[in-house]
């Protein structure tokens, strides 16, 4: 599965902010958590977990889609708006349950800055795909997002938050278990310009 996030100011022009996204895998019994990479496979017990954070407000689309480009059984993309420097998880429910064998996925973080000309038609998408039960408009539905998304400037090679950006309130986060920071793709974004995080990454 692959999970995108755009990047690059230069490619951008007027910068907005910078989102940091990562997606995981949880395994439920345990709580045990990793990145997503390229032979990862569904099974039961498995969540898909996407961390997402931002230096300044803006909307975010989290999604994960079969190879076949149909979103991954049971994981309907999801939009959120996030206010800046603030810290969520996507789906809100606590994750996509991944349990069935679909090969390799690919997943995607859209950043979306305040006022984008792109937020309505995206977000109509997105809660038109909370309902749909038919494949063949579900396909079309998918691949009008992602059509959207490729739009974005992408970035799918981890860039690890500096120290100094983990810091609140003067003091640093105290990390237990799972460190996404250390895995995430960082990307700049603009009211322009999206940027989208893709995963699973691709070193430098």
């Amino acid at each position: 599965m692959a999970l995108l996030c755009l990047g690059g100011a230069s490619a951008i022009g007027q910068t907005n902010g910078t989102g940091r996204a990562c997606i995981s895998l949880v395994t439920v019994a345990n709580g045990d958590e990793d990145i997503l990479r390229a032979d990862s496979t569904g099974r039961r017990g498995l969540r898909i977990v996407a961390h997402v954070e931002s230096t300044a407000g803006c909307d975010v689309v989290a999604a994960v889609f079969t190879k076949g480009g149909l979103p991954v059984a049971g994981c309907r993309p999801q939009f959120a708006t996030l206010p800046g420097k603030t810290e969520i998880t996507l789906p809100k429910a606590g994750g996509w349950n991944w349990e069935q064998d679909t090969g390799p996925i690919q997943g995607y973080v859209l950043f979306l800055g305040a006022g984008s000309k792109e937020t309505a038609e995206i977000r109509s998408l997105v809660n038109a795909m909370q309902s749909s039960k038919d494949d063949a408009v579900m396909r079309l539905q998918a691949a009008k997002l992602r059509e959207l998304i490729g739009k974005a400037n992408m970035e799918r090679s981890p860039r690890p938050a500096p120290k100094q950006e983990t810091e609140v309130a003067g003091s640093y986060r105290m990390v237990v278990g799972f460190d996404w920071r250390a895995a995430c793709v960082a990307v700049n974004f603009a009211t322009n310009k999206p940027g989208a995080a893709v995963f699973p990454t691709i070193p430098r």
